[in-house]
């Protein structure tokens, strides 16, 4: 099957700096760094902490604190 590429005049494509900053559609204010408290999933390898806006920041867990 071929693949399509659809091109849409006056969009311009993100950065890659603004790329990493994009968490579920939205700029992310997520801070950097490692935390105590937080959510895992069942398996134990990823996390999740609030942002300081109540968003939801994920990491994976490194010695046994929530690292984004």
């Amino acid at each position: 099957m071929k693949k399509s590429i659809l091109k849409i005049d006056g969009v311009q494509k993100l950065t890659k700096t603004s790329q990493k900053q994009i968490n579920g559609g939205m700029l992310s204010d997520c801070v950097s760094g490692c935390y105590r408290f937080y959510l895992s999933d069942v398996n134990g390898d990823f996390c999740a902490v609030p942002s300081p806006s109540g968003a939801v920041c994920f990491g994976t867990i490194q010695n046994n604190q929530c690292c984004i």
